[in-house]
């Protein structure tokens, strides 16, 4: 398993040295993905785009390991990385940087088309750039020292990606069984396969017939609970909850997934220092009353809270809301970290009945 194979290569590793293996995160947290790529928006608009060189490069600075990606054939066989079958939430015409009023569909569409007529939208000209194939993708990765996690039923997309990062440099990730098939004969790569309704044995059974480093992923929360992650992880095999909304991710990490792609949940390398931080101890809040913290914030910036307590507190951390309750006198370990782009930090913690807090930590970093 990823939490068993390689603790410290990460943390002794040099700055851009290829990543092997995923490694436990040294909180003992969940292996994080950055979900198309480290994306990041301005209200709402992107300025980092999605599937792109500058996202596994952005995803490097915030300090993921892995970023996701989807492989489509153009007409003419080029192999490019594009989420949507067409282009037109991602892409404008590059002559005029205008919307794209037809579908522009990515497999009925030739390369040098692609490449000529359409740039990817970002509030940055500098990050207006044609769709990017597999191999800039693929080389990026190898660069930064990033895990590819190449969301794909291609086959030739299994064997490119062995032959630029090795078998330890990505991952196979799809909900063809077929195809996973054929990169688990073409690689030893770790193999996820995507499921949307399995219980626990069965999906064990399905990954055991796959063999090797593999294991599940799903976008269905109510598939995914404790007992079922305790049970495919007992087998082996990893878990990887796929962008789940905000509530349901953080409750997949606190039941034990071993990996979590995300568009937002992020958490600092251990030798990390906030730039500014928040501390409680001791402290009794009564029902209805309420903590706050608003920092400056960086532009580029991770923000996290920890928590020990008990009782019931509601959680708005940048506009994200999280309800935990835990018997009283019983004392629980509650952990959540967001990544942020030119947004005003803020941490809200109300309690909507007596609590007990031990322990309260908010720490902002600049990224």
């Amino acid at each position: 398993m990823l939490a068993t194979l390689l603790s410290l290569t990460l943390l002794v590793a040099p700055a851009h040295a290829p990543a092997a293996v995923f490694a436990p995160h040294e909180a003992g947290l969940p292996v994080f993905v950055a979900h198309r790529g480290c994306h990041l928006k301005d209200h709402g608009v992107f300025y980092i785009p999605e599937n792109c060189p500058a996202g596994i490069r952005m995803a490097r600075r915030f300090g993921y390991r892995a970023v996701e990606m989807d492989v489509k054939f153009t007409s003419d066989g080029v192999m490019v990385v594009m989420h949507d079958a067409t282009i037109n939430r991602t892409m404008r015409r590059a002559a005029d940087y205008s919307e794209i009023p037809e579908p522009v569909e990515v497999r009925k569409t030739s390369f040098d088309s692609l490449r000529r007529h359409f740039v990817l939208a970002s509030t940055d000209p500098a990050f207006r750039t044609p769709i990017p194939t597999l191999d800039e993708m693929l080389q990026t990765c190898k660069e930064e020292g990033v895990v590819a996690m190449l969301h794909s039923s291609l086959e030739p997309s299994y064997k490119r990606a062995e032959e630029v990062l090795g078998p330890e440099g990505f991952v196979a990730f799809d909900r063809n069984e077929k195809s996973l098939r054929k990169a688990r004969a073409l690689s030893s790569c770790l193999v996820l396969l995507a499921l949307r309704e399995a219980g626990a044995e069965e999906t064990v059974r399905r990954l055991q017939a796959i063999g090797g480093r593999c294991g599940m992923s799903t976008m269905r929360t109510k598939m995914l609970n404790a007992d079922y992650i305790r049970t495919v992880r007992a087998a082996g095999f990893e878990v990887q909850a796929s962008i789940f909304k905000t509530p349901q991710e953080q409750q997949a990490w606190r039941d034990g997934v071993s990996i979590e792609l995300s568009d937002f949940l992020w958490w600092p390398a251990k030798k990390m220092k906030p730039c500014s931080s928040w501390k409680k101890q001791g402290l009794d809040l009564a029902a209805g009353k309420s903590l706050s913290w608003h920092p400056d914030s960086p532009e580029f910036a991770g923000i996290t809270v920890e928590m020990v307590f008990s009782g019931t507190l509601d959680l708005v951390l940048n506009g994200r809301s999280y309800h935990w309750e835990h018997p009283k006198g019983e004392q629980q370990v509650e952990r959540v970290g967001l990544r942020m782009y030119r947004e005003a930090a803020s941490v809200e913690i109300s309690a909507g009945s007596d609590a007990r807090i031990e322990r309260l930590s908010a720490r902002l970093y600049k990224l």
